[in-house]
């Protein structure tokens, strides 16, 4: 599997209600920095809503570290793990599994 798939577009609404929730709750400097970030890339996977942000459309894909470890329920309440790694300015990945192992993640969890 590739690591990456290029794909240059803003981000959703649901994307960006989904951020706002999880930035306020865990990293609240960051929240600010949403409405400038670009998607450059989504998972290699195709299938899961995991996506790598820019700063601009043709930004570097950036390697961050772990900052936000959280869970969220998948449609069918299954568990899904939810991480975001970035760097000291800004996020740089978004990334979800499924915690039984069992699950394809194919949209946003539920963060309540």
């Amino acid at each position: 599997m590739k690591y990456s798939i290029p794909d240059k577009r803003e981000l959703t609404k649901s994307e960006i209600d989904f951020l706002i929730y999880l930035f306020d709750k865990e990293k609240p400097e960051w929240t600010n920095l949403i409405g400038n970030l670009k998607i450059i890339a989504r998972c290699g996977c195709g299938k899961c809503p995991g996506i790598i942000f820019g700063k601009k459309f043709n930004s570097e894909i950036q390697k961050g570290n772990l900052i936000i470890d959280s869970i969220g329920k998948g449609k069918n309440d299954e568990l899904i793990g939810i991480s975001v790694f970035g760097t000291d300015q800004m996020p740089t990945e978004l990334e979800f599994y499924s915690l039984d192992g069992n699950s394809e993640v194919e949209e946003l969890p539920s963060l309540n």
